[in-house]
């Protein structure tokens, strides 16, 4: 053999050893994500609540099974980070309402929707707001043109300043303007745990461990209470018996996290 086809086989070996070497490296890499996003799946949920049927709503990295009411859109105020879910209400816009007045919300926000529709289920997240902020968490959503917003068709559970001075009916975690919790629940000026139970007719609200109310949907007493309020302007409030799951913009700074659910 030849001085030149001694050095040619080299050259062939050498570049053969450094493409095993890329692929394996590939091959490591790959791994190492496959692990990492399982881990932080599985850091979303409690050991009790995977056995117990509880699935994440938001999977702490993206918006992905959201959007913006009655838009194809998710919302650029709406911003992620560190497992948080978090509207940026920088820039304010206005926005008259009929019936409601002048509603205040985020410029690129909007109230958050979930893609799936629920009826009978057991929510659980903890939020924390600005001060003197305002938001909610509103239920059995349809979306529709007939109805330009999420709160004209479905109740909701208000968010609010611990501090800001409010009303029954219309603090942190009542049924706003349908039903009060009592004065003295327990609350806490950064993350609050808010608990939601449907289940055949009956909503039950837990505020940090604390049930604050069990309350009868769509029955006489429903359609009393709601006669009384504004959203008798608005004839399908209250009415949808499965719909979406709505994160309110309502113009204030408001953080989401540790967002899961179970169907019943």
């Amino acid at each position: 053999m030849n001085k030149f086809s001694l050095i040619l086989i080299l050259l062939i070996l050498l570049v053969a050893c450094k493409e095993e070497k890329i692929k394996a490296s590939k091959k490591n890499n790959t791994n190492k994500d496959q692990i990492v996003t399982s881990s932080k799946s599985k850091d979303l949920l409690s050991t009790e609540e995977m056995k117990n049927g509880f699935e994440p709503l938001f999977d702490g990295q993206t918006k992905r099974g959201w959007h913006v009411y009655n838009e194809q859109s998710n919302g650029e105020a709406w911003e992620v980070k560190d497992g948080v879910l978090f509207l940026n209400a920088q820039d304010i816009k206005i926005t008259p309402v009929l019936g409601a007045g002048d509603l205040t919300q985020a410029v690129g926000g909007g109230d958050l929707v979930s893609d799936e529709e629920y009826d009978n289920f057991h929510l659980k997240m903890d939020w924390k707001i600005s001060a003197s902020g305002n938001s909610g968490i509103i239920l059995f959503v349809r979306e529709s043109e007939a109805n330009a917003y999420p709160w004209q068709t479905g109740p909701e559970i208000q968010i609010m300043d611990i501090e800001k001075e409010c009303k029954p009916k219309y603090c942190p975690g009542d049924l706003y303007a349908l039903e009060a919790g009592p004065d003295n629940r327990q609350l806490f000026k950064e993350w609050n745990q808010m608990e939601v139970i449907s289940n055949k007719g009956e909503l039950e609200v837990i505020l940090n461990g604390q049930s604050l109310y069990k309350i009868g949907l769509w029955d006489d007493k429903w359609r009393k209470a709601i006669a009384q309020t504004k959203f008798t302007y608005w004839p399908e409030f209250g009415t949808f018996h499965k719909g979406k799951i709505v994160l309110q913009d309502h113009g204030h700074k408001v953080w989401y996290r540790n967002i899961r659910i179970k169907e019943l």
